[in-house]
């Protein structure tokens, strides 16, 4: 008997045994197991895509219009929740937001006055309640540089992390990551904006934009803004590429998405998956 026919043998034969008589295999019986085996096959599959997918419906979604946080329901029903950007669905349908107008650098703020500030909130859309995540002065560079003002918000699939961008610096942001169980801070200087990967392998890690110094032609240095692949804590991994991620843009950066579908994971941004065809294409990995 050839090599491959006896590996195949040992390997499924207690299944051709049951059906086996005196030197005949009924193949009729035979499709009928392979069947049964391609059908295990297939829910296995379907088992462990299952893991890489987003924990909150993907027809509900939230995002900015106006000046206003929009959610909808998963039947496509809008709901205006007021005043505030950087909406963020979590993972029990919940809408997380930041509170207040949008500040930019050297804008006067002033964090006695809930008019002349940014605040964290949560809306439950089911019992269309509300209630203060968090609201608390953020002590960037050990205290020289409070803030109370943020320009963007993200949070880890349990909502036990927030990360804050704040406007600290006149030629980037910064980052704060909030523990709220542990009550600890991490800062990330440097960074414009973040993005929580929602799914895959590397849940929770990030996606940021940061401020790099690279040696120029002229042996100086200058600033450049590339997206860097981070651990949940900032720390970097790797510099994904130079793109610049326009309002809406997601064309503007095949790097950046082709980089995702390679990692098994999505950001979102604007109330858009990025990449949207990930499910299809996607390729999990480390």
């Amino acid at each position: 008997m050839p090599a491959q026919a006896n590996g195949e043998h040992r390997f499924l034969g207690p299944l051709w045994r049951s059906t086996q008589t005196k030197g005949a295999i009924d193949w009729k019986l035979r499709k009928n197991l392979l069947k049964r085996l391609l059908l295990g096959l297939s829910t296995w599959c379907t088992v462990i895509l299952s893991l890489f997918l987003p924990s909150s419906s993907p027809a509900q979604r939230t995002f900015e219009a106006g000046g206003r946080v929009i959610y909808e329901d998963a039947h496509g029903k809008p709901a205006d929740l007021g005043i505030g950007f950087s909406p963020v669905l979590a993972s029990d349908g919940r809408v997380a937001l930041l509170r207040g107008r949008e500040f930019r650098y050297g804008d006067d703020f002033d964090c006695a006055d809930k008019q002349q500030r940014n605040w964290v909130a949560i809306y439950d859309p089911v019992a269309r309640t509300e209630n203060v995540l968090f609201d608390r002065i953020v002590p960037f560079d050990d205290g020289k540089r409070n803030s109370c003002i943020f320009q963007q918000m993200q949070m880890s699939h349990d909502g036990s992390v927030l990360y804050l961008v704040s406007p600290v610096y006149a030629t980037s942001g910064s980052l704060a990551i909030i523990s709220l169980r542990q009550g600890t801070i991490t800062y990330v200087p440097g960074v414009n904006e973040v993005y929580v990967i929602e799914i895959g392998p590397h849940r929770d890690e990030l996606i940021y934009v940061r401020r790099v110094y690279r040696k120029s032609a002229d042996g100086g240095e200058s600033p450049v803004y590339p997206f860097i692949h981070a651990r949940a804590d900032g720390q970097p991994i790797r510099e994904v590429s130079d793109e610049f991620l326009a309002a809406g843009g997601h064309d503007e950066v095949p790097v950046l998405r082709q980089y995702l579908r390679s990692i098994g994971g999505i950001i979102n941004v604007s109330g858009k998956t990025l990449p949207s065809a990930l499910v299809e294409k996607s390729v999990p990995g480390n």
